[in-house]
């Protein structure tokens, strides 16, 4: 786990940055740069987005994870490789969208009614995709080769940057809101250069186009494997996007805004998953190459402990300052609806994280196939719940069908591991972080406030890092977090 450790915490420091600004631009500068209608309509295009680039992507993304170690033997056999997946890459999005035209007059009539102005945008959603397709597969592509930190840089950092800056532009009339649109979208193409340029300035870009020579019984489980990853892309995008996309279609771009800021604030949490996960991808895909499971099991357990523990503690650290967080916030009065929204997708995530790299692990698997079944599944529960709970309950509704579907899909996945491989990713000390959280909880709850809500933040954090910190150090569940801990302390406290 060294390597996994050292590039973890520079994305999870990077990722963490991007957060700071990312709360900036989703708590401050977005509430004052734009109108709850404009903010619900931004959000929703990129929700699009993301839910179509997996059709349109078609598994390329995780095959080139899997398959990139098999071949990255010589610069000559990297090349073809990866010349082979940048043309499919042009062909998936080409079948996806002659396929697309069939059926997206059906689509976007769900949001004719009360977001009439994301159907205008029809192109600039695609286009957003197709972008998408070759990032995740350059991302991909990074993690095979063992660097976590660049494409995190890109995608946590510089392009939100970008957008606090096109939206100060707006916000100061130089450009329309439509323009800033577009430059987003143009931001987006700009990563993806760059992403490729470093990787030329590194050496480490080799296109061979004699792709006939790969192996045609590997070109065939290329294509069978990318039909059933992106299965299961498809359903974990459904997670993640269709409820923002039912909100908008039921209740109007308003509500979505709304909806989309207590998001936000909930996914802060599972930071420290995105770089752990990332990390442990690609081990996993070499250890099962290689019939390692001992290394996938040990994986396993350490990702459940550490990611539950330090997720409970962003989690705890949110809740216990919403107040707070809503009382400073421009227009706050408005968007703080969204209170509950919070509570209930961010225990979605704690739960995520609790079960450790489990999707990693199936996809990876012989067993990937397995991943269909899970995903209809999910996709069914999520979309029947957001149908039968958003018109009756509104946003809440939205945010329990969340919950559930993130609840249920785990609970499935961690049964059939444990009945493939015999193991599972939880132990006493589980039990014993749940605990000391709640304990902390309770403690910085009931601790006198102060009035003003900034000096409130910064003294609710001080005392619930003392006293989670503590606990943590005093029971020890996690090694490496224990360590973690002691080196800070020996280093702040001598």
């Amino acid at each position: 786990m060294g390597i996994v450790i050292k590039q973890s915490a520079y994305a999870s420091a990077i990722s963490y940055f991007g957060v700071v600004i990312g709360a900036i631009n989703m708590i401050f500068l977005f509430p004052q740069f734009f109108t709850p209608k404009e903010l619900g309509l931004f959000k929703a295009i990129f929700s699009m987005a993301i839910l179509l680039a997996p059709f349109a992507q078609a598994g390329l993304g995780r095959s080139t994870l899997r398959y990139f170690p098999r071949f990255n033997k010589s610069n000559k056999t990297a090349g073809r490789f990866l010349s082979l997946i940048f043309i499919l890459g042009f062909f998936t999005i080409m079948l996806f969208l002659l396929i697309f035209q069939l059926v997206d007059d059906w689509v976007f009539s769900f949001f004719e009614k009360n977001a009439p102005e994301l159907v205008h945008h029809y192109w600039l959603i695609l286009i957003l995709a197709f972008l998408m397709v070759y990032i995740t597969i350059f991302e991909a592509y990074y993690k095979a080769l063992m660097n976590i930190v660049v494409p995190t840089f890109m995608k946590e950092f510089f392009l939100r940057i970008v957008v606090s800056l096109l939206g100060l532009l707006y916000f100061t009339e130089i450009i329309t809101f439509q323009w800033f649109l577009y430059f987003t979208i143009l931001s987006y193409a700009f990563s993806l250069i760059l992403l490729i340029l470093y990787l030329a300035a590194k050496n480490q870009l080799h296109f061979n186009f004699s792709i006939f020579q790969i192996d045609k019984t590997f070109f065939k489980e290329l294509l069978k494997y990318m039909v059933y990853i992106m299965a299961g892309a498809v359903g974990s995008v459904i997670v993640l996007q269709i409820d923002q996309l039912m909100v908008t279609g039921y209740l109007g771009l308003e509500e979505n805004a709304i909806y989309v800021i207590a998001f936000f604030m909930a996914t802060v949490i599972e930071i420290p998953r995105r770089a752990i996960a990332q990390m442990s991808d690609s081990i996993i895909a070499k250890s099962f190459e290689f019939e390692r499971l001992d290394e996938v099991k040990k994986i396993y357990k350490q990702s459940s402990i550490n990611q539950l523990i330090l997720g409970s503690f962003v989690f705890l650290l949110i809740i216990l300052n919403l107040d707070n967080i809503y009382n400073i916030m421009p227009k706050g009065e408005i968007y703080n609806a969204g209170k509950w929204i919070v509570v209930l997708i961010g225990f979605g995530k704690i739960i995520d994280m609790g079960f450790g790299v489990n999707s990693e692990i199936i996809v990876s698997s012989s067993l990937y196939k397995a991943n269909i079944l899970f995903v209809v599944v999910l996709a069914i529960l999520t979309v029947g719940l957001n149908i039968l709970l958003i018109p009756t309950y509104g946003l809440l509704g939205a945010a329990i069908a969340t919950l559930s579907a993130i609840f249920s899909f785990n609970l499935i996945k961690m049964l059939f591991i444990w009945y493939h491989f015999k193991f599972q990713p939880f132990s006493i000390h589980t039990l014993t972080t749940l605990l000391l959280s709640a304990i902390s909880f309770v403690i910085v709850y009931f601790i006198p406030k102060i009035e003003n809500p900034i000096l409130n933040i910064m003294w609710i954090s001080i005392i619930l890092t003392l006293v989670f910190s503590s606990l943590m150090l005093l029971f020890k569940p996690s090694k490496e977090i224990n360590n973690l801990l002691k080196l800070l302390k020996n280093k702040f406290i001598p």
